[in-house]
């Protein structure tokens, strides 16, 4: 679980430009902007089409089979669907979003249950549950180019939904039947720990300055919170009865869990931990989701078989949305956001960190900090600098002899693929001393939307600069201080 449909941080910006033609006006990024949504009624098998600014159910996609998956996730373009068929199927199936049709299946041994997309876009994290009480359970990662399974990690007992952190480095898995969560390293595609939380945790999410992590305990009534860092459960938060799901406002301010037997969702304050009211909902409160911008929430509730839409300012529920027969998660949980401020949170525990040596260096500045973001020529730029805990897209790297940055552009028009940018990218000191770049490897080749992984000789200086030429009248700068 997380959110998508668009991604910032290992983001894709989208900015609205002139020249736009009428072909254009009708590809996946109006799509986007429409922000139609996906839930799957798992106890039918088939899939809700959501137009929330109609606040009603315009489409539904059937599985053909008697189970959906708990969990969905919508392609970054908003093509394709990663759906799967529960125990029953024991699959997950890409749906064209257009045509609904499936397009692949990939079938397993065990029951799908959790499904969770990269930022990047281009693996497919799917948990593989044995059953209910059933002992044993795995993360399967999937390479969504060929739908090919490229590792499967042992978790613990009867892992239920997944979360990616906004960085794509972590994938965590909460085990239902362990009463535990994983982490696994997506550089490595390895467990890295196994931490013991509350009774019967079904949801996790990350916040977006991957500070702390969420757990809903269903049968504790308690939400466990996790330092990232340290990889230690520092707190438990008291939600409603049968906290089932959870999930973090786009500004990271708000902690939303839904509870199943309270029939309510509980709005806690992320910089106190302090809860700031409780919103009734429809019967038994399944999952919950933020639309992209923020102003709005949105909620299953899986025995009334419907979704309401939330002002998530005024916290009045404005419209009810019927469904299928128990939905389950939200696609927008997916998108992953950044924060525009940072929070100070104030809780106990919150300054507490028992990795002190570390704490500081460059290995532990946040994605924000990291990133820079510019606009030259209609043309939206992102600037990731990559540390050695960061998803490389399988590149192997020497960190200590490179520098190395994602570079994420967008516009709506133009091929902006053909710019001959590793010709002229390059990375600056303070004495204006360029390097070429030493490798330059293309991750997406979309005209509208490619991403770069670029790899420079390091250089030993207080002041590092990407410099872009050739792209506006004056070149591209962007500064990062070490």
């Amino acid at each position: 679980m997380k959110k998508i449909v668009m991604f910032i941080g290992l983001i894709t910006f989208l900015a609205v430009l002139s020249g736009c033609n009428s072909e254009e006006s009708n590809s996946a990024e109006e799509k986007m902007d429409k922000n139609y949504f996906y839930i799957p009624n798992s106890a039918e098998g088939t899939i809700s089409v959501i137009d929330p600014s109609k606040a009603e159910t315009i489409d539904t996609i059937s599985l053909g089979t008697e189970q959906a998956s708990h969990g969905i996730a919508l392609s970054l373009d908003g093509n394709e669907l990663y759906t799967g068929t529960g125990f029953s199927g024991k699959s997950v199936l890409v749906i064209d979003t257009k045509t609904k049709e499936k397009r692949k299946e990939v079938k397993f041994d065990e029951g799908v249950h959790g499904i969770d997309l990269s930022p990047n876009g281009r693996y497919l994290y799917v948990s593989l549950n044995p059953g209910l009480g059933g002992e044993g359970g795995s993360l399967a990662i999937i390479k969504i180019e060929n739908m090919e399974i490229i590792a499967n990690v042992k978790t613990d007992n009867g892992p239920a939904h997944v979360a990616v952190t906004p960085s794509g480095s972590q994938v965590w898995v909460a085990n239902v039947n362990g009463n535990s969560v994983s982490v696994i390293n997506t550089q490595t595609n390895e467990l890295i720990k196994t931490i013991a939380v509350g009774d019967v945790p079904n949801e996790v999410v990350i916040t977006p300055d991957e500070k702390w992590a969420y757990v809903a305990n269903v049968e504790s009534d308690l939400v466990t919170v996790i330092n990232v860092e340290t990889l230690e459960a520092i707190k438990t938060i008291k939600a409603g009865d049968g906290p089932h799901g959870v999930t973090v406002s786009p500004n990271g301010k708000e902690l939303w869990v839904s509870n199943n037997n309270s029939n309510d969702i509980t709005v806690i304050d992320t910089q106190t931990l302090t809860t700031k009211l409780t919103i009734p909902t429809g019967s038994y409160a399944n999952h919950v989701a933020f639309s992209i911008d923020g102003k709005w929430a949105y909620v299953t509730n899986r025995q009334s078989n419907d979704v309401l839409k939330i002002n998530a300012e005024n916290k009045e529920v404005t419209s009810k949305i019927q469904v299928g027969s128990e939905p389950h998660e939200i696609s927008l949980e997916d998108y992953v956001s950044s924060i525009s401020e940072p929070i100070e949170y104030t809780f106990e525990y919150a300054s507490e960190s028992t990795v002190s040596p570390t704490k500081g260096t460059p290995e532990n500045v946040s994605l924000e900090e990291r990133t820079r973001t510019t606009n030259a020529n209609g043309v939206e730029i992102q600037a990731l600098r990559l540390l050695p805990t960061d998803d490389t897209d399988g590149s192997k790297i020497d960190f200590e002899k490179y520098e190395v940055f994602q570079l994420n552009l967008t516009t709506h028009s133009g091929d902006l693929s053909s710019l001959n940018l590793d010709k002229n990218t390059f990375l600056v000191d303070e004495r204006s001393k360029k390097q070429k770049p030493s490798e330059w490897v293309t991750i997406s080749n979309d005209a509208h939307h490619p991403v770069y992984l670029v790899t420079y000789p390091k250089i030993e200086a207080p002041e590092i600069s990407l410099k872009i030429e050739n792209l506006d009248k004056e070149p591209v700068i962007l500064i990062w201080n070490k």
